[in-house]
Parts: C-alpha cells; structure tokens; sequence
C-alpha cells in the first residue's frame, strides 16, 4: 500500500493550522463562507489537504457515512437512535451538513476558484466537488448549491431543486472530463488518490457521471441515456488500478495519517463504538457462502480477544432496531486488524462499482454494445479482489470468486438481473454508506426488512434527512419554499426526486 507522502502531511498540518480546524465540539462557520475571500495557499496544497479530509475525519465519517447513512441502508446497526430511525439529537442530525458546507465544501469550491481555468487542477477539483455534494443531495433532497459558499453575495443562498442540482453535476462532469489532459498542467504529489495521473481522473469522471446517471434515471432518462453514452465514450475505470482510493500509514492515532472510518470503530475500544454488522449482511453473506466472510466478519468477547467458538458461517448480525442495553458482543464486528485497522484505506469510489454500474446500463439498454453479465460477474470479481488493499488480507483466489458467482444465490439470472447487480453492489459498498444507502432507496434492492422500532418514518427506512434546525432560523425563507416542495414537509420520510421506486 502506498502511504501519503510525508511532505503532504507537512503541508496540510500548516494548511489545518490556518485555518483552525478543530475536533467534532468545533464551532462551525456560516455555510455560506466566501470562496473568495481564501487565504493565500498554494490550490494545489489546498487540494490535498481536503481530498484527504473527506477520508480521515472521524466526525465526518461518523456522523454522516456511519451513524446514518450505513444504518439506514442496514449495512451497520448499533445503539444509536437513528438505528431506530430517531433524529432528534440536533448535533448528529446537522453534523455532515454543516461540515461539508463549511470545510470541505468550502474548500474544495476555493481550490477550484483559485486554479487556472480548463487546467487539470480545477478539472479534478470539480469532478471531486460532484462526489462530495452528490453525497449531500441525495441525504437531504434540495439544498443550496448554485448560491453556496458565496456569502459576499448571497448572504442566504437558495435552495437548488435537486433535479437542478443533477442537471448541474452532469454539466460540470463533462466540461471537466472534456478539460483533462496529460499535455496540461501536473497535479504530482499534490494528487494523493492518483500521484498525477490525468488519465485515471478521468476514468474517475466517467464512472462517477454514470452514477449520477443511473440516480437520475427513472425521473429524466433522456438526460441519463446521453450522459451514459457521453461517460462510456469518454473511458469508464476498465481496470483495477483505476480504483479512487485514499491510502494512510496509520502512524499517530488521530488526523490525517490514519482513516476517519477506522477511528470511530478503535478509538473506543472493543465496543467498535456500538456498530455491529446488520442481520441483513450477515446473514446474505452466510447463506450465499461468500468468500469474503473471513476478511470481512469477526466476533470479539467483551475483554478484546476473538470469540473462538463463532467459525465461518456461524456469525451473526445484529438486527435494526432492537433495544439498547442487548449484548451487543453476540454479533460480529468488522475485523479489527483488516477493514477498520487505522492504516486501512477509504475507497471514494471503486471499479466494482463501476462494473455494477455498466451492468445496469447495458440491461436497462442504456448501453447499445455490452454483456450485462459479463460486467455483473466482474464486478463481483474486482469487488472481492480489493479486498487485499486492506492491511492483513489474504487474496482472496480466482477459483473461490468463481465458485462464489456460479452458487445458486449469485448466478446471473435475466429474470433477476437487478435484484442480483444491486445486492451485490450493496455488499461492494460496505463503509461507502453514502452510496449504498442512496442506491438502495433507488433501486429497491436489496429487498431488506426495516428495523424494529417505528422511529419517526412510521417503520420504513427513511427517505432522506431533516434539514438543521439553524436553516429554519438563518434561512428561514428559503429552507420553508424548499421543505415546502417535500412530499410530507420536512421529514425523514419525504422521498428525493429521484425516488420514485
């Protein structure tokens, strides 16, 4: 594995000097900061700096990938309320709004202001700056995104209706996929997902236009069908090298050496900080005798040591929804020493997903030429090869993957071609809750049961999440013509656009 480059880590510990970072007790800025008012770093500084922070804050990851998002998309359960589709602590319900608005939102909006116009610097910026508000959008529905972090102006920006907000995204993918060249500026060791490569950001481009794409795809197919074909044309990831992922050393326990994933499950110990494998993974993963058991799953007693007794196909995963105060160390945990050590990498997007993606677009006849089992069966292949990016993970072998795709569970069936491509993407994308959760509302797959307690969405899996109490004071007007537009007002089962499933 690659580790990030001393000098970067340099660099970004003056970069967070600067601008005062602190921990999750942080007191926010407003979220419409002006992009223009930045300090004099170097854009290409800056942009190492907040490619590595999308990874390695723990806050981030806790509150938006882990406590919600994998929760809801029932990847993860744990004793916390949204597990029980509860949202009223204020703090966790506001925190990835709040931060990707004001950090990495933020800088990641001044690196591409501050770069030369058409260089590779602001092309990467952009197709970076999509992957992150996708994210917000498909939490939250409409948000400010044209008015964003431009307060000198827009001293309370608009809401952005999220189909405008897509229409957006793709616009600016092609425009930077189309931008990027190998005989323009070099991104170098200020690139710490690709070390300069121009060509694999712009495989990154065109896998992330198809995801945004396949999103959009029951309520505008016109506009998806031409962004598929624009994205296929321009080179989708086609090997697994092409994978965006960001590597750490895991040297000091805390900041940007070590992943933001990770910390949360160590930093408090054997409790994995009250996350556990849902019953749904788990027990998929058993009943399809999935290879990558071994290396995903394991069971720990209370005093830290693995739980002997529990053996391969024996795990089990804590169902959503049950009460706190259950012995949460009947249930398994991802592998401390593998998926959630703090030199373990965080995947921003994969090839896996790439292929799952390809798949459904050739099935859905997105893509003219093209094997949608061919891809499917790919995808599954490079999904469990990645695997062994991560610390003390063996390979798992070519003959075990193929066993795995010709098992009875798993076998390429036309006649369930979604149901297969989507639950397999789902698997891919554990600790990507962002994208499996938006994908399961999407799609509708994998057919899971929602948790146990009727929480606030009246028993189903919540839809989005409720705007921050702060909006309805800072931006009164604006957020009520946004909840106004919501199916059920400003609640967590108001469906996205996009969700029509």
């Amino acid at each position: 594995m690659k580790n990030l480059p001393s000098t970067i880590f340099t660099f970004g510990f003056l970069f967070a000097a600067i601008i005062t970072i602190s921990s999750c007790t942080q007191d926010f800025a407003e979220i419409n900061t002006n992009p223009n008012d930045a300090d004099s770093v170097d854009p290409l500084l800056q942009f190492s700096n907040v490619l590595n922070r999308g990874a390695s804050e723990r806050f981030d990851q806790w509150r938006g990938n882990l406590i919600y998002c994998s929760i809801w998309s029932q990847q993860l359960s744990g004793e916390w309320e949204p597990d029980r589709y509860i949202t009223t602590n204020e703090d966790w319900l506001s925190a990835w709004w709040t931060t990707s608005y004001t950090r990495v939102g933020k800088d990641i909006i001044e690196v591409i202001n501050n770069a030369t116009p058409e260089s590779n610097l602001q092309a990467a910026a952009t197709i970076f700056k999509v992957l992150y508000f996708q994210r917000l959008t498909d939490m939250y529905g409409d948000m400010p995104y044209s008015q964003a972090n431009q307060g000198a102006v827009f001293a309370q920006p608009v809401y952005d209706t999220q189909e405008d907000i897509y229409k957006s995204f793709v616009r600016e993918l092609k425009i930077a996929i189309d931008a990027l060249s190998t005989d323009k500026d070099q991104l170098g060791n200020a690139d710490i997902i690709y070390q300069g490569d121009i060509n694999k950001w712009k495989s990154l481009g065109a896998s992330l236009l198809m995801r945004v794409a396949m999103r959009m795809s029951d309520v505008d197919e016109a506009t998806a069908r031409d962004a598929v074909l624009f994205a296929t044309n321009a080179g989708l990831m086609n090997n697994r090298e092409d994978i965006a992922l960001l590597s750490f050393s895991g040297s000091n326990t805390d900041g940007p050496n070590v992943s933001g994933i990770s910390e949360v499950f160590q930093d408090f110990g054997i409790s994995g900080h009250l996350f556990r494998y849902s019953d749904e993974v788990v027990n998929r993963i058993i009943a399809f005798e999935d290879p990558r058991e071994s290396t995903l799953l394991e069971t720990y007693t209370n005093d830290g040591n693995v739980d002997n007794t529990v053996g391969p196909g024996n795990h089990l995963g804590r169902p959503n929804g049950i009460a706190p105060g259950t012995n949460d160390f009947v249930f398994a945990q991802p592998r401390r020493d593998v998926m959630v050590a703090y030199n373990s990498p965080v995947i921003y997007f994969s090839y896996a997903e790439s292929e799952f993606l390809r798949a459904e677009a050739i099935q859905r006849g997105f893509i003219a030429d093209g094997n949608a089992q061919q891809a499917y069966e790919n995808g599954i292949y490079q999904a469990c090869k990645m695997l062994s990016r991560y610390p003390n993970a063996q390979e798992i072998s070519d003959r075990d993957i193929n066993d795995y795709i010709e098992g009875s569970s798993v076998r390429w069936r036309e006649n369930r071609a979604m149901e297969l491509i989507h639950t397999q993407k789902w698997l891919a994308l554990l600790f990507d809750g962002f994208e499996a959760y938006a994908n399961l509302r999407r799609s509708g797959f994998p057919e899971v049961t929602p948790g146990l307690f009727d929480g606030e969405s009246n028993g189903e899996i919540p839809k989005r999440l409720r705007y921050p109490n702060d909006e309805k004071v800072n931006n009164e007007t604006n957020y009520k013509e946004a909840a106004a537009r919501l199916a059920n007002g400003d609640r967590i089962d108001s469906p996205l656009w996009w969700d029509v499933d």
